[in-house]
């Protein structure tokens, strides 16, 4: 009597002697080579259109990843040099550090931290140095002949990491390498106009107050030249611009060592200015502000100092 044997028992089925396992169904016969078929153009173009989708969805998000990361690296810089800004003036019988502005500039870098034109950033953004001759004024020496400089020793962090401005000098277009600048009204070499207040000590700085008294902000391409930003109660109009290098804002600095990225509403300074005046504003241009009252325009102006001795 014959008997059947039981063959690939493991997978469930039972062959009798001499039967032939068959191969899967696969989309193949025995015979042809199990090769997968290819995609299909309706299936690359959904691939694509999957992609472009999700493509458009996360570059927003990755684009404001990358904003909100330069602002916590613009507040850090801000902070190290508004720190430099303050041990100077501990090092020095609390005298603040000199600052100047385009009729102070030291003649050679030599003169830069022992002349009489010392300051804490010398070197101008908006021309070639004519003690440079033919020279264009990259500024990074002069940054580094700066008195703060020994405090930071890091020529990056005087620049927004979202600056993109440039000077175009004997044919050549060079990156700014410098944003920030100091209130005008802190320690001035030479004071920029009579009835406003001048802090050179730090017993000075009663009214407005270290929390409410400006030290750095960027400033915008159009109007750094020299390294103080000037602003003053009084006038009413924009003479230097503040930078919006963050999503219309920019960053700014208190003498109580605080960092802040300040929103700019007013439109001359968020559209205007970089429409009507080139990099570096030659002619020192002034331009009325938009808003009504001049709300960022009273902003800086009180933060920047008063009117009286």
């Amino acid at each position: 009597m014959m008997r059947a044997k039981t063959l690939g028992a493991a997978s469930g089925f039972a062959l009798r002697e001499g039967e032939r396992r068959q191969p899967w169904r696969t989309g193949w016969r025995r015979g042809e080579s199990p090769v997968r078929a290819a995609f299909t153009l309706i299936e690359l173009l959904v691939v694509i259109a999957i992609i472009a989708i999700l493509a458009s969805l996360l570059l927003p998000t990755l684009a404001k990843a990358k904003q909100h990361a330069q602002g916590v690296q613009c507040l850090n810089d801000l902070h190290q040099l508004t720190m430099a800004w303050s041990m100077y003036t501990g090092d020095n019988r609390n005298m603040l550090v000199p600052n100047g502005d385009e009729a102070s500039e030291p003649g050679t870098l030599a003169d830069a931290r022992n002349g009489v034109y010392a300051q804490w950033c010398p070197g101008l953004q908006n021309q070639a140095n004519p003690y440079l001759a033919t020279t264009p004024d990259l500024g990074i020496q002069w940054i580094k002949a700066g008195l703060l400089y020994p405090y930071v020793n890091n020529p990056a962090i005087y620049k927004c990491p979202a600056d993109q401005s440039s000077l175009k000098s004997f044919g050549v277009t060079y990156p700014h390498v410098r944003s920030l600048s100091m209130n005008v009204w802190l320690s001035p070499i030479q004071p920029w106009q009579g009835g406003i207040h001048c802090y050179y000590r730090d017993s000075d700085m009663g009214r407005p107050g270290p929390a409410n008294l400006f030290v750095l902000t960027d400033e915008n391409g159009c109007t750094v030249n020299d390294a103080n930003f000037c602003e003053w109660p009084g006038n009413m109009n924009w003479y230097d611009c503040p930078a919006t290098y963050h999503a219309g804002a920019g960053g700014m600095s208190f003498a109580d060592g605080h960092s802040i990225i300040k929103k700019w509403n007013d439109p001359t300074v968020t559209v205007e200015w970089s429409k009507t005046f080139a990099n570096g504003d030659p002619n020192n241009d002034t331009l009325p502000p938009s808003q009504s009252p001049p709300t960022d325009l009273m902003f800086v102006q009180q933060a920047a100092s008063y009117i009286g001795p």
